[in-house]
């Protein structure tokens, strides 16, 4: 866009220095400005709308609350699809502010070259979330709106930024950080194969009221299939003949897509976020 801009600028000058030289440079001063301003706009601009269609009315957006300064937070997370038979596995949110259940995975997490990028990008830290500060924690932050698409194709490109998604499975079911107990066999479980499906990105809202946030903001998932070796399937097979405990939960599409409201008892047998739904459908909805 810098390009663009700049090229935009030589062709009105152009155009502009045509009215003030001698009369036999203003054909051809008024005609390289104009011919340059038409290339510009037909092939750059051409070019930057077909690169962009598909965020064309998000770049709309964030330039507007550009304007009056405003922030977006945004929440980069990857989540595993593990099924066995017609149920997948959920883990409770280690959240204690929230007692719903979701998919393995979570936020990626900042690295020492991730710190000095968003500072370059002007973030300041989710307060909201538990984190150290700009100096460690994980991908919520909130970004000037001015940034948000800079952000985006920073986050995209993979650049000085956590991009493996062992951590959160390791720490969820294999006696991390985030489970009290061993959920799965590190010698059965010493690496996992998935097959990435999509990245599913909300569009640019309000937060919904129950969250706790009242501001603009962009949530993202990486949605991973996991693919499990016939000794890790098994494992996985014998979890779930174990049955449910406060701590996993299996779940089928039907129960995931009510949020864990089950049609046939009348009844929430236990909460579901929001994102559990998005993440086995790939796609976003309201509720």
């Amino acid at each position: 866009m810098k390009g663009f801009f700049l090229k935009t600028l030589l062709g009105i000058s152009l155009v502009i220095a045509s009215f003030y030289v001698h009369h036999s440079l203003i054909s051809e001063l008024l005609g390289a400005g104009i011919v340059l301003l038409c290339s510009t706009i037909l092939i750059d601009g051409g070019e930057y709308l077909i690169n962009n269609r598909k965020r064309l009315k998000l770049i709309v957006q964030t330039k507007w609350l550009a304007l009056t300064g405003q922030y977006i937070r945004f929440s980069m997370a990857y989540q595993y699809q593990i099924k066995v038979g017609d149920e997948y596995l959920l883990v409770q949110n280690s959240n204690p502010n929230w007692s719903w259940y979701q998919h393995v995975g979570g936020k990626y997490k900042r690295l020492e070259e991730t710190q000095h990028i968003l500072k370059q990008m002007e973030a300041t830290d989710d307060l909201k979330m538990k984190t150290d500060g700009l100096k460690k924690g994980d991908m919520a932050v909130f970004i000037p709106a001015k940034n948000a698409i800079k952000f985006l194709d920073w986050f995209s490109s993979g650049r000085d930024r956590e991009t493996s998604r062992w951590r959160e499975f390791y720490e969820e079911l294999l006696g991390g950080s985030k489970c009290e107990e061993q959920v799965l066999s590190r010698e059965i479980f010493p690496y996992v194969n998935y097959r990435f499906i999509d990245s599913l990105q909300t569009p640019l809202r309000k937060a919904p009221i129950d969250t706790g946030w009242g501001c603009w903001e962009i949530l993202q998932y990486d949605i991973l299939e996991l693919i499990p070796t016939p000794d890790q399937e098994k494992a996985l097979i014998e979890l779930k003949e174990k049955g449910n405990t406060e701590y996993i939960k299996w779940a089928s599409k039907a129960l995931i897509n009510r949020l864990g409201f089950d049609d046939e008892r009348h009844e929430t047998r236990f909460k579901i976020g929001r994102h559990a739904k998005w993440v086995i459908n790939n796609k976003w909805s309201e509720t």
